[in-house]
């Protein structure tokens, strides 16, 4: 799994806008599996908001994702 999430944020890096915009402002979500990893982008830098484990309660990441 790390290699999956080691590879998975480099193409992020490379190809920021790739991802699945999602109903937060100005975040994406990456799949990876059961997993799912939520970013925001500037302009210098990708910013993990989350790493979130797909099988958990929706609302837990609603409050987290609300928060950032």
């Amino acid at each position: 799994m790390a290699e999956l999430v080691w590879e998975r944020t480099e193409f992020i890096a490379e190809n920021p806008n790739a991802s699945v915009p999602t109903s937060f402002p100005e975040t994406r979500r990456a799949s990876l599996g059961h997993y799912g990893l939520f970013y925001k982008v500037t302009k210098t830098r990708v910013i993990i908001t989350a790493f979130w484990d797909n099988r958990q309660d929706p609302k837990k990441l609603y409050d987290l994702l609300k928060d950032n």
